[in-house]
């Protein structure tokens, strides 16, 4: 405690107290206090101590001596002329009262010095003394003193006041951690650009207007557990607290599969996401994501050892894994050396599926690449959008030409085509205004821009340019349709082949229906708009040294021919494309286990794809005695769909329990992922958490507070006291650890808070 005291001058510290001014202080005294007949026991006590005194002087002449007087500001000293020290009087009497007082930090210096030593330091004299008679080890004898004399109870009293204690200590660290949890679950930062200004800072403070525990509870001085690592801590708990809800989940499933993806963050760092599908006992499929791993590689070999690490840190063996989803790149879905195959040598049951959005996009992306007439559209409605939206001067332009009901000018999405359908909405919702300001634009712009934008104005007044856009838009439509219902988590391999089939019979339909009417609205729209009559291209005369003597190219003599040509070349591309990429062997599995639970096929593909998972006699028996239940119901099961309705309709917690191997069967057919789109939603999240002002988060922190915004529902679920005892049990380990060391080192270590100890 002496760093604490304001140090004197070295002329102070040797100033030589004359015995002339010992007796004026003394007299001074004596006529202070003779006026005061309740304060003639202190005068006493002082007369006995300058007498005592005054024998210890015998010989000294030089230095610091005890000053009766002091005995007058603080009545509660008690001078030891032997020793030449002062003791506590109240303190001394506590102590032998053997009433239990707080002896941690600072009061343990004082027990030291005013109750068991002695104090001796003149010098501090006046400046020891008020801390001490500010000390919780003062006050807490002082009421034990007062509550004996006045014949209370004192370890009532104590024990009420420590309860007391202890209660609004443990309020407060609850408001701390229901704070981080609502920062955590919002994806707002805990700190700020200095701990006053930090958004936990500042809540706390606003939440302290009514919860006074926590007002007071910030007042103190230290141990406030508001520090960044305590900070962190407190994140971690409640991460891993929703990381062993999830596991708890995925292991009562029995079997699970993976999910993996992987993106570059704001500081250009490869994060790797990893999520995992388990089917729950309701037989609702679930996708959550369990984590992000950095990574320096994304060769086959780097993410094969990431997955395994990952796997075995959340204790999943690999004989669990059941299907795997990635993206269509050479590293994850090369059938020799990609991590895919590198799975399936560990664990053969573990089903690759190429995620069917995926897939879906590279269709649209062959119409649009593979065809000339759709590859110019595309450039030129990109071009178009940029040159608008990239300049806020030309964009409030624009806004001039718009009308009131107009939409506003949608960007292209850069990584999915199937996403584009808003975007050309918006160019057919604004033709006739993007015509009157790319004409505006080239007239009053004589810079470069105004070139681009004369050159934009002259293809828009084409009709080819207007009839590609309401092609495309009709094709984008359908195929937008289904890729976001492909990216639901609740969808199995069986509904994503219906979907596809549905899509590919609907594009199919328009080469025998559809143009006319498309043909009619377009050339009638273009009329009103003023654009270019349809006219047939005209052809282009190759060079004579081209020549190879066959017979010249088609001509077509009616734009409408031209242009039915045109639709037909679209129509017929995407349908081969999805024939193609989506082949029978992608949904064979799922074809035959639909086969087997409707009674149209048999299981012994199944059971021998599946090995020891799946008794073949016992699934049989069990299939059979679904569909007679169903049959006694009036329920006919023709797919798989019905045979899935049909075990979670009322009665199907009674049939799962009373048929476990067919329901086994059915928990491996959905755990089959469909997308990666649980770990791109990942990504989403990664980027409102990790952003430019954040971008110094670490790896852990990163991890957790993602586990946190990703999991909202579970996350504020949280059982909070449970949390805090968690906490409490890491910190008073680290508080006896930290002792165990000091001991062990020979050094004075102040022990943990009694609150603490306590809670």
């Amino acid at each position: 405690m002496d760093k604490f005291l304001i140090k004197r001058g070295k002329k102070s510290l040797t100033a030589t107290i004359s015995t002339s001014e010992l007796e004026t202080s003394v007299t001074s005294n004596d006529t202070t206090t003779s006026g005061n007949s309740d304060d003639t026991s202190n005068t006493d006590a002082a007369k006995e101590a300058e007498q005592g005194q005054q024998k210890s002087l015998k010989g000294r002449t030089m230095g610091r001596t005890y000053q009766a007087s002091w005995k007058v500001k603080f009545p509660w000293i008690a001078y030891d002329a032997n020793k030449n020290k002062v003791f506590c009087d109240v303190c001394v009497t506590a102590k032998d009262m053997k009433a239990p007082l707080p002896q941690s930090g600072s009061d343990s210096e004082s027990v030291k010095s005013f109750v068991q030593c002695g104090f001796g330091s003149w010098g501090k004299a006046i400046e020891r003394f008020r801390n001490h008679e500010k000390s919780t080890l003062h006050r807490a004898s002082s009421a034990v003193v007062a509550a004996a004399k006045s014949n209370i109870n004192v370890a009532t009293q104590i024990s009420a006041a420590k309860q007391k204690q202890i209660a609004d200590a443990r309020k407060a660290l609850l408001a701390i951690f229901s704070s981080i949890q609502y920062l955590m679950c919002q994806g707002l930062s805990i700190r700020g650009k200095t701990d006053e200004d930090s958004n936990i800072i500042q809540l706390l403070k606003v939440r302290a207007q009514d919860i006074p525990e926590l007002k007071s509870w910030l007042a103190q001085k230290e141990n406030k557990w508001l520090s960044h690592d305590i900070l962190n801590e407190m994140i971690e708990i409640m991460a891993h607290d929703v990381l062993r809800t999830l596991l708890k989940e995925i292991k009562s499933a029995e079997f699970f599969a993976v999910i993996l993806d992987e993106t570059s963050d704001i500081t250009v760092k490869e994060q790797v996401s990893i999520c995992l599908r388990f089917i729950n006992d309701d037989l609702e499929p679930e996708e959550v994501f369990v984590g992000f791993y950095e990574t320096a590689s994304t060769t086959a070999d780097a993410l094969f050892q990431l997955l395994q690490d990952a796997l075995i840190r959340l204790s999943l063996p690999f004989s669990k894994c059941r299907g795997q989803c990635y993206d269509g790149a050479s590293n994850v879905s090369g059938v020799r050396n990609g991590l895919q195959a590198r799975v399936q040598q560990i664990e053969p049951r573990a089903q690759y599926t190429h995620c069917t959005a995926h897939v879906l996009n590279l269709v649209v992306h062959d119409v649009t690449e593979n065809i000339v007439t759709c590859r110019n559209f595309m450039t030129l409605i990109r071009d178009l959008i940029t040159l608008i939206r990239n300049s806020p001067k030309r964009l409030a332009w624009f806004q001039q030409f718009q009308r009131k009901d107009s939409p506003s000018l949608r960007p292209l999405c850069p990584t999915r085509w199937t996403l584009t359908t808003a975007s050309l909405r918006s160019i057919a919702g604004n033709y006739g205004a993007l015509l009157t300001f790319l004409e505006d634009l080239a007239l009053n712009d004589k810079s470069e821009t105004g070139g681009k934008a004369n050159g934009l104005a002259i293809n828009l007044q084409k009709f080819g340019t207007y009839f590609s856009l309401h092609l495309m838009l009709k094709f984008f439509s359908r195929v937008e349709t289904v890729s976001i219902a492909l990216q639901k988590k609740q969808l199995h391999m069986q509904k994503a082949r219906q979907m596809i089939d549905t899509l590919r019979d609907d594009i199919k339909s328009f080469r025998q229906e559809g143009f006319s009417q498309l043909w009619k609205d377009t050339v009638a729209a273009a009329s009103e708009l003023q654009l270019e009559s349809p006219a047939v291209p005209r052809p282009r005369k190759r060079p004579r040294r081209l020549e190879d003597g066959n017979a010249l190219e088609h001509s077509f003599t009616h734009a409408e021919d031209f242009y039915r040509q045109l639709y037909f070349e679209i129509i017929d591309t995407a349908a081969t494309s999805l024939d193609c990429r989506f082949s029978p062997s992608v949904f064979k599995y799922m074809h035959e286990v639909e086969d087997f639970v409707t009674g149209k096929g048999d299981c012994k593909t199944i059971t021998e794809f599946h090995g020891d998972d799946l008794d073949e006699t016992r699934l049989k028996l069990h299939r059979d005695m679904c569909i007679d239940f169903a049959r006694q119901q009036g329920i006919h099961l023709d797919t798989f769909d019905d045979v899935v309705s049909f075990l979670k309709c009322d009665q199907g917690k009674y049939l799962r329990d009373m048929l476990p191997e067919m329901t086994k069967l059915i928990k491996l057919a959905l755990t089959s992922p469909v997308t990666s789109c649980t770990s791109e939603r990942s990504f989403s999240s990664l980027r409102r958490l990790k952003s430019y002002l954040r971008s110094t988060m670490g790896q852990a922190r990163l991890n957790h507070a993602t586990l946190l915004n990703c999991h909202k529902t579970i996350s504020r679920q949280q059982n909070l006291d449970d949390i805090a005892n968690e906490f409490i049990r890491r910190l008073n380990n680290t508080l006896h650890a930290q002792a165990a060391q000091c001991r062990h080192l020979s050094k004075s270590c102040s022990p943990a808070p009694d609150w603490l100890l306590s809670l």
